[in-house]
């Protein structure tokens, strides 16, 4: 009997086949192990490149804040007394105690702390005291105007008084160019004070006071010149406002309300007067006291020496009184009690007056805010 259902032979086993399959697997995985190698490859190089900028940008950051805080250090030593608030520079040197402090830490620490802040204060501490520096520097420009624009008001009166008054027309012609360059400086004092540029506003204020002594100076000189052609005596001092006051700048004597006197001088004569009457029982006598320049004008004869030329007196500035009662005569206890007594309520005898003086005068008394004159 014959089998009919034996296995099949084994076909032959295919060995390149096989090997092809292995060197398909160890080159996909060396190829991973290149992919795996370039992707640690690329995050190392992104790492470090990113730690290398994150060090530079701390070192950088470090450098700045430290030429920073230098730079504070020099406006700190630069604004001392330059400050209309103190309180701006002390808040600016702790500030820089501060960051200096900050920039001594290692270099963790500052990583871990930041420099932002720091240099964020040092900054608004710095900008505080530039603005302060500003505000003084405005000030004194402000003060050195108001000086000036006194002082030309003051020129301007005297060079409106003085013509045709016989003065030297070359003093009055230096004394009108001084007012005009003062006046320029001063308009251009008013276009830099709204800037901050410290170095203008110290050129304007620097300005502004040289004008003013250089037409205060050329007021003197004129009121000299006028006073030259105007006051025959050495001690008589020419004024463009004696007989000139306004009743506002004037009061009336409480006891003798005929006669009035400069307002601020009034207390001290009220004093001296409150004295005299507890030693002599009564009002002191006032027989003259302000006079208007038409009034002067009235009583001054050239030939004589007893009354000053107008503009010349102290009565006419409101700051001398004529006093009777006994005190018209030298060496009456009335006169030695004022001259013993009137100096301590502001009021003096003066030099011109006394026996030996230019004018023998016991009425004539004047406050101690007088220039000596008649």
């Amino acid at each position: 009997m014959t089998l009919t259902n034996a296995a099949p032979p084994a076909e032959p086993t295919d060995a390149k086949g096989d090997g092809s399959a292995r060197e398909r697997r160890e080159a996909k995985a060396r190829r991973r192990r290149a992919l795996r190698i370039t992707i640690a490859a690329v995050v190392v190089f992104f790492s470090l490149v990113i730690l290398g900028g994150l060090g530079w940008y701390l070192v950088s950051d470090v450098q700045d804040l430290g030429s920073e805080t230098v730079a504070a250090r020099d406006l700190l030593a630069s604004s001392e007394a330059r400050v209309a608030d103190p309180a701006t520079r002390e808040a600016l040197s702790a500030q820089i105690a501060e960051t200096e402090t900050l920039l001594a830490e290692p270099f963790l620490t500052r990583l871990t702390l930041g420099t932002t802040d720091a240099g964020e204060a040092l900054t608004a501490a710095t900008d505080a005291v530039r603005a302060s520096m500003v505000d003084l520097a405005r000030h004194e420009v402000t003060s050195a105007r108001k000086s000036l624009k006194a002082a030309t008001n003051r020129g301007e009166e005297i060079y409106a008084a003085t013509k045709g008054k016989g003065a030297d027309e070359s003093v009055r012609s230096s004394l009108r160019a001084a007012l005009d360059v003062g006046g320029a400086a001063d308009a251009s004092a008013s276009v830099t004070f709204t800037g901050t540029d410290l170095a203008k506003l110290g050129q304007a204020e620097y300005d502004l006071s040289t004008n003013r002594s250089v037409v205060t100076a050329a007021t003197e000189a004129m009121a000299s010149a006028q006073d030259a052609v105007t006051c025959p005596a050495p001690d008589q001092v020419w004024d463009p406002d004696s007989g000139m006051l306004e009743d506002s700048e004037l009061a009336k004597i409480p006891w003798a309300p005929d006669f009035v006197v400069r307002a601020d001088v009034l207390d001290g004569l009220i004093a001296l007067d409150e004295a005299y009457m507890a030693e002599f029982g009564q009002h002191l006598t006032i027989n003259s006291a302000y006079r208007s320049y038409a009034s002067q004008e009235e009583l001054y004869d050239p030939s004589s020496p007893i009354a000053a030329p107008p503009g010349c007196s102290n009565h006419g500035l409101g700051l001398a009184v004529d006093i009777g009662g006994g005190v018209e005569t030298f060496d009456t206890p009335q006169y030695d009690w004022l001259k013993a007594n009137a100096e301590a309520h502001g009021w003096l005898h003066p030099a011109f007056a006394e026996p030996n003086g230019r004018v023998p005068e016991p009425w004539h008394w004047q406050s101690v805010l007088a220039r000596e004159g008649s």
